[in-house]
């Protein structure tokens, strides 16, 4: 039987604490010990296997990109926006390809409503900014959920908090 990739590094960080900060009295290296445990845990969410917050972000960038899509049209001068569908299962580099050319794409966007803030209706250009912007914090929001808490304090004080 396979083990997944979360148990595997779940079990080395558990292999950390239990086997070797029990056994070291220097601070220093202790702090060491959990600045590794730290970074694996990073690994753990971040890795090519985990694309479960990388399906997130594409899946809110694409139905901005729709809901905006839809709200410029008849727009004169409007970009031309792609529909984007988020398929699975795709892989780890084909979702990361898709939300930096989504970014790219809210990005030019702003830029083109601030540049026709002024030949689109108010409520047009109020509602696109508002989905475009809502698009990043969510980004945002998802990268912090699914980040591991630092392990700062104990780096420095070498001790478990």
């Amino acid at each position: 039987m396979n083990n997944s990739f979360v148990r595997l590094i779940d079990g080395m960080c558990a292999t950390l604490r239990a086997e070797v900060l029990t056994r070291l009295d220097d601070e220093f290296a202790r702090g060491q010990v959990f600045g590794v445990i730290n970074l694996l845990n990073t690994f753990k969410v971040r890795a090519d296997w985990s694309v479960g917050f990388l399906s997130q972000q594409v899946q809110i960038q694409c139905d901005t990109l729709e809901q905006v899509r839809r709200l410029l049209e008849g727009c004169a001068d409007a970009p031309q926006l792609v529909q984007r569908l988020a398929s699975a299962p795709i892989t780890a580099a084909l979702l990361e390809a898709m939300r930096d050319d989504a970014n790219r794409d809210i990005g030019s966007l702003l830029a083109w409503l601030s540049d026709h803030r002024e030949s689109l209706r108010p409520e047009v250009a109020v509602e696109a900014d508002r989905l475009l912007r809502q698009s990043m914090r969510s980004e945002i929001e998802i990268e912090l959920k699914n980040s591991p808490r630092p392990l700062f304090a104990e780096m420095s004080s070498g001790q478990e908090t």
